[in-house]
């Protein structure tokens, strides 16, 4: 059965592809959303931004020492010594996955992962893989996530960057809100939505034109 489900991806990923002319993109992601971007098109991951999630006071000090931060070693650490054990404690997902920082700050939070050794593996392989030059940068005002980070990141100085919001951000030419969640705190499962604000091949094959 799996490997009839791997095979429909596959076709299925295939199909998609059609007419998706950039195929060296790497996106930048706060959480799963950009996996499943790569899986729509049956494409190679070109991000270590897959199966992880990053709270959102670190994702934008990330981004805003990008070049700097992204080259640093992952520096494995405890869920008692991280600054969001209060949040996993209350998520029941304390000591469940492995976390690692970047630099001082930036913590790593590999959700979908089982080890440490595979974590570090795949992000150090998906690294080398980054397209600087080809670069979608996703946001969304989830996991600890206040107004001030949205018109940070707007600010941001990369070309092409999208953040999904439960709320309107009319000053904000990167936010999309996605109605399904107005009067809530923040989105959630965006993956599900997205498609009906973005057309995401569109998007794609402007990045780096």
């Amino acid at each position: 059965m799996d490997k009839i489900k791997k095979n429909m991806k596959r076709i299925l990923g295939n199909i998609n592809k059609i007419g998706l002319k950039n195929k060296c993109f790497t996106i930048i992601s706060n959480n799963c959303w950009g996996g499943f971007v790569y899986q729509k098109f049956n494409l190679q991951y070109r991000t270590p931004f897959v199966g992880l999630f990053i709270f959102a006071p670190d994702y934008i000090e990330l981004l805003e020492n990008f070049d700097i931060l992204i080259e640093k070693k992952l520096f494995f650490i405890d869920a008692g010594s991280s600054k969001y054990k209060e949040e996993l404690i209350n998520n029941n997902t304390f000591n469940k996955y492995p976390i690692a920082k970047l630099g001082e700050n930036v913590e790593i939070h590999f959700l979908h992962y089982h080890s440490k050794e595979e974590a570090e593996n795949k992000w150090n392989e998906r690294c080398s893989r980054i397209n600087r030059d080809n670069l979608l940068v996703k946001f969304s005002d989830k996991d600890k996530c206040y107004d001030d980070l949205i018109f940070r990141f707007d600010k941001l100085k990369f070309k092409n960057k999208i953040c999904f919001s439960a709320k309107e951000f009319k000053s904000c030419k990167s936010v999309i809100t996605l109605r399904e969640f107005s009067g809530e705190e923040f989105v959630k499962d965006e993956w599900r939505y997205y498609k009906k604000y973005i057309n995401i091949k569109k998007l794609l094959n402007s990045l780096n034109t």
